[in-house]
């Protein structure tokens, strides 16, 4: 196993970038994470790339990133990493990458 990556034969996970903005700039940086989405979406291992905006709070956005690779970076993606960079003139941003370990499926009981 390299160091930093944990490696499989192949693993789903998520990867959120959570960013907070100021309200008046929501249009502005959903029109810039829908962007990035389309932009990112022919990675290798990248399922899909979809940006959600906070239900309640004004400004509160996150950008998930689907994969499906042999190796989860522990720290996340290099895409994410470069994503991230570009958005720091928005924002407050935070990164989780979740794994997926269980599944339950619509009509088994």
């Amino acid at each position: 196993m390299a160091y930093g990556m944990l490696r499989f034969k192949s693993m789903k996970w998520l990867e959120e970038i959570r960013l907070r903005t100021q309200p008046r700039r929501e249009k502005e940086v959903m029109s810039v994470l829908l962007e990035i989405a389309d932009s990112v979406h022919d990675k290798k291992g990248l399922k899909s790339a979809v940006a959600y905006c906070h239900q309640a709070q004004p400004g509160g956005f996150s950008l998930i990133l689907d994969w499906d690779t042999a190796s989860v970076p522990i720290q996340g993606s290099d895409t994410a990493t470069l994503i991230l960079e570009g958005l720091k003139p928005f924002g407050l941003l935070d990164r989780t990458v979740m794994v997926e370990r269980g599944k339950a499926e619509k009509g088994r009981h």
